[in-house]
């Protein structure tokens, strides 16, 4: 990668990038910076839409997994005709239960399989995770008494 690519990839990545510079950016000849704006989590939504289109699977992988991608989008792209996209998805434990259900459904076994483990992973953790529980300690004492500890 070029020094001026570099730039264009940090650039490309910083959340508080403005619209204007992104949507540049995911207009560059150089996969690895479509694929970082696709990430951002900043990037508008327009984009958004004209990268889930990228001829580059990996640059749509990153739509689709990008936490502010509406369902509607990533919904497409479970439908991608390259199974690495759908495969980029499945193996994504932010990816929605339901997406994964659909996922689940693919005619590709590598695609369904992976669904099913990471929609098992996402439950089991859900399952396990238990709440903290905290003591509260109090020093309690009456008058000229000592105080103690005491907790709930």
């Amino acid at each position: 990668m070029k020094y001026a690519d570099i730039i264009k990839y940090i650039q490309a990545g910083n959340p508080s990038a403005s619209p204007q510079l992104l949507k540049a950016l995911s207009r560059d000849s150089v996969d690895r910076i479509r694929l970082r704006v696709a990430e951002n989590p900043g990037t508008p939504v327009h984009i958004l839409r004209k990268l889930a289109m990228d001829k580059s699977a990996d640059v749509r992988i990153a739509v689709g997994t990008n936490p502010s991608t509406p369902a509607h989008i990533s919904n497409n792209l479970a439908l991608d005709a390259d199974p690495t996209v759908r495969l980029g998805l499945a193996e994504d434990t932010n990816t929605p239960v339901e997406l994964l259900n659909k996922l689940s459904q693919d005619s590709n076994p590598y695609v369904s399989c992976r669904a099913e483990r990471t929609k098992q992973l996402i439950l089991s953790q859900a399952q396990t995770h238990v709440p903290e529980h905290h003591r509260f300690f109090q020093w309690a004492g009456t008058g000229g008494e000592q105080a103690e500890l005491r907790f709930a």
